[in-house]
C-alpha cells in the first residue's frame, strides 16, 4: 500500500526508510512545496529537540549516575517547547548558523583558508574549504570519510553532498552513506557504498576518477551515464569520457621543453655594509636585508659563466632562486610583504668582484645596474621558489659580449631585524642559483 506523506517522513527521521522509500520521498518533494515546508519544520524539530535533550540530561544527571532511559514524564515538556522551537526555527532559519555535517578527524601539516573550524576533532558545517598545503581528513556524519591533500579546494553542502573544485581526494563511503555526491564542473559522481579517488586539476582540464572497490555512477553534463565498478579508472573533461590508460593509476609525467640549465660554480657572495663579513656573512646563503640606519644592510650577487652557450639562440630565460631562512632576525618585525629587486650588472670589468672579501665600498652599485625584474616574498613564507623569466631578463643575457652575467639582488622594502635569504651553491638543503635556457630547435 502507498504510504503517505506523513508516514514516509516518519520512516526517514526514524531511520527505517529504505532507499526507494527515500527516492520516493525525494520525488514527491520536488513539486509538492507544502510537503518541502513540513520536511523543513520536522528538521528543525528534530534537531532542536536532541539538543533539548542533551542539555537536560547535563542539568538532571549526576556526575556518578548511571546513564538511564528517560522517563516518559517530560515528553509534555518536549511537547510544549516543540511548538514554540518550530516557530522560532522558522522564522530565524535563514540567519542560523549551518549545523555540523562533520568532523575533521586528521589534520597531517595542513594548511587551511576557510569559513569553518579546522582543527583537529573539530566540527563542521556546510562552507567553503581551501586546503593549501598538507594533508587532511574529513569525516562526515552520514559515515563517508574524505583524505584531501593540498592545494585543494570544494564547497561542503551537507553530510551528503560537496562540490569539488580541484585537488586530490580518496573517499571511503560505507553503506551508511551510500548515494554520497560529488559534484564537479563536469559533472556528478554518485556513490554506490565504495572507495573511490578523485583528482581534479586547478586548471580544470580533466579529471581522473578511479574505484578501488565497489561502484560508483557518474553522470556527465552532457547527459551521459557511466558506471564505474572495482579497479576500473576513467579521465573525464567538460565534452565526454576518456579510458584511462594509466594502469598503475599515477598520474601524467609532465613533459616539458628541453633546457639548458647552468649553476654559479661557486661565483657568488654576499656583501655587508659595515663590512664585518666574519661575523655577519655566511656561505651557506646569498643575504639581503634593507633597514635603516643600514650599517649591517646586506645585498647579494652571482655570475654564471655562458661563454660556451650561444646566446643568439636562447628563446626564454629563466632565474630560479630558492628562497630560505637565515635564522637571523626576527620575521615578526617586518612588513606582511618585501618586495626584491633583480639587477643585471653592466657588461663590463664592474662583473668582475672577487667571490671572498669584497668591500660594501668596492662592490657593483644598484644605481649603475639595470634593473630587471621584481619580486615580493611573504614574512610568513620563509621557504619558497622563485622564479624569474621577463622580457628584461631575456634581452639582457642576448646582449652580453664578455661570456659571463652578473646579477645583483636587493630588497627595496625597508623592514627591521629579519635578514633574508637565498640559498647559495653551498647550501645543505636547496639548491643555489640556476638559469635556465631554452634553445632554438
Amino acid at each position: 500500500m502507498k504510504k503517505t506523506n506523513q508516514e514516509l517522513l516518519n520512516c526517514y527521521f526514524q531511520g527505517r526508510a529504505s532507499e526507494e522509500e527515500v527516492a520516493e520521498l525525494e520525488k514527491r518533494m520536488l513539486v509538492d512545496s507544502e510537503l518541502r515546508e513540513l520536511y523543513l519544520q520536522e528538521a528543525i524539530l528534530e534537531t532542536n529537540l536532541k539538543s533539548i535533550a542533551l542539555r537536560e540530561d547535563d542539568l538532571t544527571t549526576k556526575p556518578n549516575a548511571k546513564p538511564g532511559r528517560k522517563s516518559s514524564k517530560i515528553l509534555p515538556f518536549y511537547a510544549a517547547a516543540a511548538a514554540v522551537i518550530v516557530l522560532i526555527s522558522i522564522i530565524g532559519f535563514t540567519n542560523s548558523p549551518g549545523k555540523s555535517v562533520g568532523t575533521i578527524l586528521s589534520s597531517e601539516l595542513a594548511g587551511w583558508q576557510s569559513d569553518q573550524p579546522t582543527i583537529e576533532g573539530g566540527e563542521f558545517g556546510p562552507g567553503t574549504f581551501m586546503l593549501q598545503k598538507g594533508v587532511a581528513t574529513l569525516g562526515f556524519h552520514s559515515g563517508a570519510e574524505m583524505v584531501l591533500e593540498g592545494p585543494a579546494h570544494i564547497e561542503v553542502l551537507s553530510e551528503m553532498q560537496l562540490l569539488f573544485h580541484y585537488g586530490d581526494a580518496s573517499f571511503n563511503v560505507p553503506e551508511s552513506a551510500v548515494g554520497f555526491q560529488v559534484e564537479t564542473s563536469y559533472g556528478n559522481i554518485v556513490d554506490h557504498g565504495t572507495r573511490f579517488s578523485l583528482s581534479f586539476s586547478q586548471d580544470e582540464q580533466d579529471a581522473r576518477l578511479a574505484v578501488g572497490e565497489g561502484e560508483v555512477a557518474i553522470h556527465h553534463s552532457n547527459g551521459e551515464v557511466k558506471h564505474l565498478y572495482t579497479d576500473e579508472k576513467v579521465r573525464i573533461d567538460e565534452k565526454q569520457f576518456y579510458p584511462d590508460e594509466d594502469q598503475a593509476a599515477e598520474g601524467g609525467v609532465f613533459v616539458r621543453e628541453p633546457l639548458f640549465t647552468r649553476g654559479t660554480n661557486g661565483k657568488e657572495t654576499s656583501i655587508v655594509y659595515n663590512n664585518q663579513r666574519k661575523i655577519r656573512l655566511s656561505p651557506d646563503f646569498l643575504m639581503v636585508k634593507n633597514a635603516a640606519p643600514g650599517v649591517v644592510n646586506r645585498r647579494a650577487l652571482f655570475s654564471f659563466d655562458t661563454s660556451d652557450i650561444d646566446l643568439g639562440s636562447v628563446t626564454v630565460a629563466r632565474l630560479v632562486l630558492n628562497a630560505v631562512p637565515t635564522g637571523l632576525g626576527m620575521v615578526t618585525d617586518m612588513p606582511k610583504i618585501s618586495e626584491f629587486a633583480l639587477f643585471g650588472l653592466p657588461d663590463d670589468e664592474r662583473e668582475q668582484w672577487p667571490n671572498t672579501g669584497l668591500q660594501w665600498e668596492k662592490a657593483p652599485k644598484v644605481e649603475e645596474s639595470k634593473r630587471l625584474a621584481s619580486f615580493p616574498l611573504r614574512r610568513a613564507e620563509q621557504r619558497s621558489v622563485v622564479t624569474l623569466d621577463t622580457p628584461e631578463l631575456l634581452a639582457f643575457l642576448k646582449a652580453d659580449q664578455s661570456g659571463e652575467i652578473s646579477f645583483l639582488i636587493d630588497c627595496e622594502t625597508p623592514g627591521s631585524t629579519l635578514v633574508h635569504g637565498f640559498a647559495s651553491s653551498q647550501h645543505r638543503e636547496a639548491a643555489g642559483p640556476v638559469l635556465e635556457l631554452v634553445m632554438k630547435k
